[in-house]
């Protein structure tokens, strides 16, 4: 079995790695080249870097239409497996693959189709997510469900600490699921259940409101590290809630204002009230300068216990 792969960021590389050990990987498809950083220096997405260390021949292109669409069948793939890669397929260019087209999507379809599915399960607090093996379809995560496996959270994790244990989940269903394929044992089925779709999210809804409850301000800090990460104002300056401590459902006092910088608690972080309990930070940010430990920020920010953030 020849496999074209389409993916873009690190949590594709266990994947294409593994599927490289046991099949053909005819192709990778993969974004250009981004500009990064304050010198807009262009970099490599991981998987390019991945596939030029395997060895494997790989494309940039910016669209997938006119002479892409035939010099990707010169390599004359029988199946499309694409996970995270970030452009739409057309009906053209899927209907090249004899044996099919696949996505790998972190989330148990029809929940948190789009974009953010790993945001979103830390977003709403989940007590697990899955990743889910289907054939890709002309609408948004819309195809029948081919392979799910579960991921339990423990309420902690973060988008940057998941995606990580998903990209190394993800590896050995694809082999499974894709030996199957090969095999001619592989069954699909349609998606069952509440539908849902995510969205990319944004700086603009980065502000955290200390009014809300410790555990939704908790699964935010959470959902937006390391990108765009949540944020507060502090003495007129943005500053960026990088880290928490787990939840310790200790409630508010009522005379003290939701946002107030409570205590700095030995060896746990910042104490802030908010709207129901109280929250610990362990690590913070201000705008310009490098992330820091709650003792390291203290050290130079003593006025911010008892200060009212946002």
């Amino acid at each position: 079995m020849r496999i074209l792969f389409a993916g873009t960021p690190e949590i594709a590389v266990p994947t294409l790695k593994a599927l490289n050990e046991e099949f053909e990987i005819g192709l990778v498809l993969t974004n250009p080249d981004a500009p990064q950083g304050r010198s807009k220096k262009l970099v490599a997405s991981p998987v390019k870097r991945e596939a030029a260390d395997l060895g494997l021949s790989y494309l940039q292109p910016e669209r997938l239409r006119g002479d892409v669409l035939k010099e990707v069948a010169s390599y004359n793939c029988d199946v499309l497996v694409c996970f995270a890669y970030g452009k739409i397929f057309g009906p053209r260019f899927l209907s090249m693959f004899e044996k099919g087209c696949y996505n790998i999507h972190p989330s148990r379809l029809p929940q948190f189709r789009g974009s953010s599915p790993i945001q979103y399960a830390i977003l709403n607090g989940l007590s697990s997510t899955a990743i889910t093996i289907q054939k890709l379809s002309k609408g948004v995560d819309e195809g029948d469900v081919c392979s799910t496996v579960d991921v339990d959270l423990d309420g902690n994790e973060t988008t940057e600490s998941l995606t990580e244990r998903i990209a190394q989940i993800a590896a050995p269903l694809a082999l499974d699921t894709f030996r199957k394929l090969n095999e001619g044992s592989l069954i699909s089925h349609p998606q069952e259940g509440e539908v849902s779709y995510t969205e990319m999210l944004s700086k603009d809804e980065s502000l955290l409101d200390f009014n809300q409850s410790a555990e939704s301000i908790h699964c935010k800090i959470r959902a937006y590290y390391p990108w765009p990460k949540a944020t507060t104002i502090y003495d007129g300056k943005v500053l960026f809630i990088t880290g928490v401590a787990p939840l310790t459902h200790e409630k508010r006092d009522e005379s003290i204002k939701p946002g107030t910088v409570i205590e700095k608690r030995k060896k746990q972080g910042l104490v802030i009230a908010c709207g129901d309990e109280l929250l610990i930070v362990k690590t913070l940010q201000l705008t310009g300068k490098k992330e820091m430990d709650f003792n390291s920020f203290y050290n130079g920010n003593q006025k911010i216990v008892g200060c009212l953030l946002g």
